[in-house]
């Protein structure tokens, strides 16, 4: 007993700082599980690298397990998708959830913590991303728009479209190419038809504005970034509204650096995809962590 009690005092002072905020230590205790889920979502958020930013909605169970320099906390968590895209500076506690009428994600996430003498770091997160309301919900909504797939070829077509507008009227020094379509719904109008509302965000590159040929994004620290939405009928594509979010470091250097291809590029995009028990392609889904990545052969020499 006494071993465990200096083993959670000396948690306690020796706690990074960059692991928890001070009014939130992570302790053995079930008194503490609000500032483990909190901890937990915020590694979630930080490994999220594509779609939008997600925020604590429920604890749904929690267990802890004594070690001998710490303990396991194994966490059950409902979370709730924002309108923050990720690369949206605000903090996740300071962005609003999405209303029935704009769609949106929701995930129940199996997390695992381990404290220890030197912090907190979570070994493991598995989620299960859906649709953040079911169909009866939409049954008491039946105008508001519905949700689409990311890939849906209106949309696609729209966005491109959009995209060209957007660097055309823009005051922006270089061009802006598309990152990922964040989320599409769709609606019927009346005097309209169908009509298409497809959220999508853009990444400067290192290409003059006015450049034709192909460009290569700005590292993500060294690039500003456009969420934008549009909407697409038959009169049309619309000009997109586009917040813009500055570089986290906007240091002038004389060569920038590269950096590798987006997360839909990467190696681990393929492996989230194929570690995920289940899909939906309207959705931006949280990967598992750590993610097996299948690293490329080498050829034989």
């Amino acid at each position: 007993m006494l071993a465990h009690l200096l083993a959670a005092l000396l948690a306690c002072v020796l706690l990074p700082a960059d692991a928890v905020t001070p009014t939130e230590d992570i302790t053995c205790h079930h008194f503490s599980v609000g500032a483990a889920a909190n901890f937990a979502v915020r590694h979630i958020d930080e490994h999220h690298q594509h779609g939008y930013k997600f925020k604590l909605g429920e604890i749904q169970g929690n267990k802890y397990e004594q070690t001998a320099d710490g303990c396991n906390i194994d966490l059950q968590l409902a979370l709730r998708e924002t309108r923050c895209h990720f690369t949206n500076p605000k903090a996740v506690e300071d962005c609003e959830v999405l209303e029935m009428s704009e769609g949106g994600a929701a995930a129940t996430c199996t997390v695992v913590l381990r404290r220890h003498l030197s912090g907190t770091t979570v070994t493991r997160h598995q989620c299960t991303t859906t649709p953040a309301h079911s169909s009866d919900d939409m049954m008491m909504c039946p105008d508001c728009p519905r949700m689409r797939p990311l890939n849906d070829p209106a949309a696609v077509m729209a966005v491109q479209e959009a995209v060209q507008k957007y660097n055309q009227e823009s005051n922006n020094q270089h061009y802006f190419a598309l990152l990922e379509i964040g989320r599409v719904l769709s609606g019927y109008i009346p005097s309209v038809g169908m009509v298409t509302y497809p959220k999508f965000i853009l990444v400067e590159t290192n290409c003059p504005k006015d450049s034709r040929v192909a460009c290569t994004p700005r590292c993500p620290h060294r690039a500003q970034h456009a969420v934008c939405s549009t909407s697409s009928s038959k009169k049309g594509v619309k000009s997109p509204q586009c917040e813009l979010f500055p570089a986290k470091d906007s240091t002038a250097l004389e060569v920038e650096p590269q950096c590798g291809s987006s997360f839909h590029q990467s190696p681990e995009a393929a492996a989230c995809t194929s570690q995920l028990t289940n899909t939906d392609p309207a959705l931006h889904q949280i990967c598992p962590f750590p993610l097996a990545v299948q690293l490329p052969q080498q050829e034989a020499l």
